[in-house]
């Protein structure tokens, strides 16, 4: 589903293929368990490898967003590819969350 990994505390989350109504529930249950409740709330996730998402995704990726704000932390979303680019710009999330266009430029800023 997906594969992580921390760079100077924080998590880079690479998830892979579709993102959709079959598997957002799990994607955010994992990240939620794993890292922002485990005492990492700081991630980007790089959405580089995704060439679909739909609507659960985009409520998955709110919560991740809001659970990690009120444990002290940020998400920052990477590599977004003009398909799910459009998604987030029609429902304005662009405007919520931060967009960047590589993993290393995310990184950058939320240091």
């Amino acid at each position: 589903m997906f594969r992580s990994y921390d760079k100077e505390g924080i998590v880079v989350i690479v998830p892979e293929g579709e993102l959709d109504v079959t598997n957002s529930s799990q994607f955010k249950e994992k990240v939620l368990s794993e890292y922002v409740e485990a005492g990492k709330p700081n991630i980007v996730i790089d959405m580089s490898y995704v060439g679909y998402m739909d609507s659960s995704a985009l409520g998955a990726i709110i919560s991740i967003f809001k659970h990690a704000k009120m444990n002290g932390g940020g998400v920052a979303i990477a590599g977004l590819v003009d398909p799910v680019r459009r998604l987030f710009s029609l429902t304005a999330l662009d405007k919520v969350i931060p967009i960047y266009s590589n993993a290393e430029e995310a990184l950058e800023k939320m240091k």
